[in-house]
């Protein structure tokens, strides 16, 4: 009985010692401030199970290895996926690079997530952080897509992807290279030139 007793007083004592932390403001929750290790590793755990728990029992699709879907894949990644998460010889952009926890380089999830993990992340986005849920504006083809030309990444150079850009900018503007694809072959450029650094 008092060994009872001793638990649920340290409990409580526990519990008001942490809601006085919480209602100090000391914690300080700035993107330019990362969390504490041991919080940091406890978050990322919960991810992790979180992500293996919901992932199961969704069956990917047969068609991922075909051409048509990772090109269409691509596209819909260039347009949503690249500002955060950077791509083969593209950096992340401003707004990705002022983001934390900061989006993880999708080379490494591409040879460790499976493609019912990658799906689930992109359909449901993750709670605080910058991964947004694209299930509410894409549908399951869309998305199943996505994952096809990511699960692509480990194999895709800087080069090969600078030419999928300038023929689906090419392609998209009806074979007339515009402004704005010049501006985006610049860039590549300038990065294959080595102006700037890419860690993918």
């Amino acid at each position: 009985m008092k060994f009872l007793l001793r638990l649920v007083i340290l409990l409580v004592v526990m519990s008001a010692a942490a809601w006085a932390f919480a209602f100090s403001g000391l914690y300080n929750v700035a993107a330019t401030e990362p969390h504490w290790k041991p919080v940091q590793q406890f978050l990322m755990f919960v991810v992790d199970r979180s992500v293996d728990h919901h992932a199961e029992g969704i069956a990917a699709p047969a068609n991922l290895e075909d051409t048509a879907v990772i090109h269409k894949g691509f596209q819909h990644f260039q347009e949503m996926c690249e500002e955060c998460h950077g791509a083969p010889g593209v950096e992340r952009s401003e707004m990705g690079k002022g983001l934390y926890p900061r989006g993880p380089k999708l080379l490494w999830a591409a040879k460790e997530d499976s493609p019912s993990e990658l799906f689930w992340i992109t359909k449901n986005g993750i709670k605080m952080t910058g991964m947004p849920a694209f299930g509410p504006t894409h549908s399951d083809e869309e998305i199943w897509a996505i994952v096809a030309f990511v699960k692509k990444l480990p194999g895709i150079d800087s080069a090969f992807y600078d030419e999928l850009s300038r023929k689906w900018c090419e392609r998209d503007m009806g074979g007339d290279i515009d402004a704005e694809c010049h501006r985006m072959h610049e860039d590549c450029e300038r990065q294959s030139d080595g102006t700037n650094h890419h860690e993918m």
